[in-house]
């Protein structure tokens, strides 16, 4: 008995000896990452745009993810221009309509630098900035990243996809226009033979300007310098939105220097969709078709009001172009 006693204390005290020494694993790392909303749809030009993290799989915390490559789509060639550096403004703290009524107050939150168009943050997330604006249109990207924590490190080929679409650069909103004869009577415009059309064009990639145009049927423009076109009353108007600069007017438009997207970046209370209020007096203008009860050579003021933002950095020719109408 002893002896048999004696040897399974030899037994237990080897097996304590090589427990000891066996190294016991740390931490985990998990074998199937995957991200969620892959591929990303991204919309270039975009101020900011956060992609979902990386799934770790239950992986022992802290983690860093670290972007290896990225590619273009389908190849083994390394996306050079995805890595390009272009000059874009980053804003240090979000833009108040309410409080940041001047250039220098917009500056003052943000800064210009040369990047590329992406971060790429430990979390596995791409930080994409308006830079995206310079990459190939509707290109698509696959990606590798490495995965670390102190159980190790592993590598994951194509994790990812990103899918770049086309920008929206602006939305038109409602556009109409009614008729008031000179004693004041509002007439609907439905009884005219066409309704008033808002023509949205982006003709440059350069600067952050609008113009608004006011024209008739044949595309005679009406004058805001020469009283043609005026206010309504208290309502607002395109210079109510122009929070940065001042509107400045020629012979035949309205310009505003918006600097920032989207413009007009809030809306005004009791006035949704961005609407602009305007008058054309009686003496400039006269009306192809005349609405019931009113027979020709009734006088009327052209009332027009539309709205519109624009989501994207350039230059934009907004018309607004009023069919049933001619310029006196």
């Amino acid at each position: 008995m002893k002896i048999i006693r004696y040897a399974l204390i030899l037994i237990v005290c080897a097996s304590l000896a090589w427990v000891g020494c066996k190294k016991i694993p740390v931490g985990f790392i998990g074998e199937t990452m995957y991200y969620k909303d892959s591929p990303f749809s991204i919309e270039q030009g975009n101020v900011k745009v956060v992609t979902s993290s990386l799934n770790l799989d239950g992986s022992t915390l802290p983690v860093l993810v670290k972007l290896l490559e990225v590619r273009k789509k389908g190849t083994s060639q390394k996306a050079e221009e995805f890595y390009a550096e272009h000059e874009v403004y980053v804003y240090k703290q979000p833009i108040d309509p309410d409080v940041d009524t001047t250039i220098a107050q917009v500056n003052a939150k943000r800064e210009k630098k040369m990047l590329p168009p992406f971060e790429f943050l430990p979390s596995g997330q791409f930080l994409f900035n308006a830079g995206t604006a310079f990459l190939p249109a509707r290109s698509e990207y696959e990606f590798d990243v490495e995965v670390s924590n102190e159980s190790g490190t592993k590598v994951f080929k194509n994790i990812g996809e990103i899918h770049f679409r086309d920008p929206e650069l602006f939305k038109p909103y409602a556009i109409a226009a009614s008729w008031f004869n000179d004693n004041g009577v509002a007439t609907d415009n439905g009884a005219l033979s066409a309704n008033p059309e808002m023509i949205i064009e982006k003709i440059s990639d350069q600067g952050t300007n609008a113009i608004v145009k006011i024209v008739d049927q044949n595309g005679v423009p009406f004058n805001p310098k020469t009283g043609e076109i005026i206010k309504r009353g208290d309502r607002p108007t395109f210079e109510s939105y122009a929070k940065f600069n001042p509107v400045t007017y020629t012979d035949t438009s309205m310009v505003c220097n918006f600097e920032i997207t989207p413009f007009p970046i809030k809306r005004i209370s009791g006035y949704g969709d961005f609407l602009m209020y305007y008058r054309i007096p009686s003496k400039f203008a006269s009306l192809t078709t005349f609405p019931a009860n009113h027979p020709p050579g009734t006088t009327f003021s052209i009332n027009p009001r539309f709205g519109f933002q624009i989501k994207q950095l350039g230059t934009y020719l907004i018309t607004i172009k009023l069919n049933g109408v001619i310029h006196k």
